[in-house]
């Protein structure tokens, strides 16, 4: 298949056809989307690579053979090769050969007038590469990563990728043991572009390992963290974003009596999309259940807003489920009484009884906990917006009963 497509570029922009350029074009494009995966055995498409970094040369030489200064068409084989080679050593890092990586990184020094963001991508991986081998070796990987970061002169990069290369600084400098420098590393590449994604959530793993590895947690630490995650939320698609909200509930585990932790989530929230909480809305429920649960309203209030529907069934059910508990306990609590004859049993239900908001039942009032509240109030709310949506979601629920009961 890559014979006969070499062989189409190579007729079309020897004889001139008409549409070379377009076809030449196209079989670039398939030949950079027709890649390795992880699987694949590197041996194989090390030869096929270099099969195709021929051909990218010879479309380098012939554009340029052409001396047409109104089209640079020559940079598009550069930018091809460069990629391949670049996706090459890639892989080779993925498979743990991080020997085949650097030495097919080193390679990309021989296309001439390679663009600047080749030139970034080569570096990134220079720098992971080192990073996964100071993992099994020592710092001297580290210290050699980091010379290639300070070495490189970052006035021909854009501002996102001079914010990146602060952020794989900081992450270098954290592994040596320069906290301070990895702390100053990580801000500026924030300050620098404080909408790259990758930046706040290095910062925010950064921040984790620390607040985590200490003996007694500083909760200022994990707050920090926390922001720097829900940041990372701000500007990514759900599937990238999950693993970030993760470790956001799973540091709430961490949360102090004055619940600082739920604090900062319920105040620096407000910038994720709402659709990046739906996989998490059990997880939230559970929170709403517990102590901090009055500073998750706000949040699930937002997502209810937005997704009634994924909203509504899970809180409705819990609402139902914690009422159904509610009253087991009114009837334990009137059995033990009866049955003893003493106050004791009666003290027990006035204790029971001191809550807020009454929930109408058919043996008589019984007292909401404060669980019951927050769910009434997130499901009013969302009758105030939604009316008829809940309402066309109350008559399925309704035909499915009935539907049941009748079988």
């Amino acid at each position: 298949m890559e014979l006969q497509e070499a062989c189409q570029i190579h007729q079309g922009l020897l004889h001139e056809h008409s549409n070379s350029l377009h076809d030449m074009k196209a079989i670039v494009k398939t030949w950079r989307n027709r890649l390795p995966i992880i699987a694949d055995d590197l041996s194989h498409w090390s030869d096929i690579f270099t099969w195709r970094q021929h051909h990218y040369q010879f479309i380098t030489s012939h554009y340029d053979a052409q001396h047409d200064q109104g089209s640079n068409h020559s940079m598009f084989g550069v930018h091809a090769s460069a990629q391949a080679i670049i996706h090459f050593g890639k892989i080779g890092r993925k498979h743990n050969l991080t020997g085949v990586c650097l030495d097919s990184l080193s390679r990309i020094y021989t296309i001439p007038s390679v663009p600047i963001v080749d030139c970034f991508q080569k570096i990134r991986q220079q720098v992971k590469c080192y990073l996964q081998m100071a993992s099994q070796s020592g710092n001297k990987e580290l210290q050699e990563g980091l010379e290639v970061v300070e070495s490189t002169n970052l006035k021909y990069f854009t501002k996102e990728m001079t914010s990146e290369f602060y952020a794989l600084k900081g992450m270098l400098l954290a592994q040596i043991g320069r906290y301070e420098d990895a702390n100053k590393a990580f801000s500026a590449a924030v300050q620098l572009h404080d909408t790259l994604v990758k930046a706040w959530a290095l910062w925010g793993d950064y921040i984790e390992d620390q607040f985590t590895r200490s003996a007694v947690p500083d909760i200022a630490l994990g707050v920090s963290a926390i922001t720097c995650f829900l940041h990372a939320c701000r500007h990514q698609n759900e599937s990238k974003s999950r693993k970030y909200l993760a470790k956001v509930l799973w540091l709430l585990t961490y949360d102090d009596d004055k619940f600082s932790l739920t604090e900062a989530v319920d105040k620096y929230v407000v910038g994720v999309p709402p659709i990046q909480w739906l996989p998490w809305i059990p997880q939230l429920l559970t929170c709403l259940m517990r102590n901090e649960g009055k500073l998750m309203l706000n949040l699930l209030s937002q997502v209810g807003r937005m997704f009634p529907q994924a909203v509504y069934f899970p809180i409705r059910t819990l609402y139902l489920t914690l009422k159904i508990e509610q009253r087991e306990r009114y009837k334990s609590a009137e059995l033990a009484a009866a049955m003893a004859g003493k106050q004791v049993a009666l003290k027990v239900i006035n204790k029971l009884s001191n809550f807020r908001g009454n929930v109408p039942d058919g043996a008589g009032p019984i007292r909401a906990t404060p669980s019951m509240w927050r769910c009434c109030r997130i499901m009013h709310m969302q009758r105030d917006i939604h009316p008829t949506v809940l309402s066309s979601l109350e008559g399925v629920v309704d035909q499915v009963q009935f539907t049941f009961v009748n079988c």
